[in-house]
């Protein structure tokens, strides 16, 4: 069980003179979809690992279309969700403390009171600052 799992894992690294690296590379990648099991998502993120550094990015983006929503692609795209997320979160958090500052600087408020009050670098308010004059 685990030489074929290698075997499989391994297959778009293998030369061949009867297929081209892209055909080992959808071979395996169909093969890997056909494993059952939690053992499934093993093969693919393996192929996928071990891939990604030397074939080209055509023969990458092949592999994709074949691997299309099985479990690692789902998984992957939630990441992806989940991250912008995040990164969204963060942006909004630090455009209200811009507009805070902002609005504390031009009501007159020292710097020093203004990083105190929104948790932005004192840098970043003398920045603020500057555009305010």
């Amino acid at each position: 069980m685990i030489y074929n799992m290698l075997k499989l894992i391994f297959f778009p690294l293998m030369r061949s003179n009867q297929f081209t690296e892209e055909e080992l590379a959808v071979q395996a990648a169909h093969l890997a979809k056909e494993v059952q099991g939690p053992i499934q998502g093993l093969c693919i993120a393996s192929i996928i690992a071990i891939t990604d550094k030397i074939l080209p990015d055509h023969i990458k983006k092949m592999l994709l279309e074949v691997l299309r929503m099985t479990d690692i692609e789902r998984w992957l795209r939630e990441e992806g969700r989940q991250v912008g997320r995040e990164e969204g979160r963060e942006e909004g958090i630090k455009q209200t403390q811009h507009t805070n500052a902002l609005n504390a600087l031009k009501e007159g408020l020292p710097p020093e009171l203004v990083v105190k009050i929104t948790g932005l670098p004192y840098e970043e308010v003398r920045k603020l600052q500057l555009t305010l004059h």
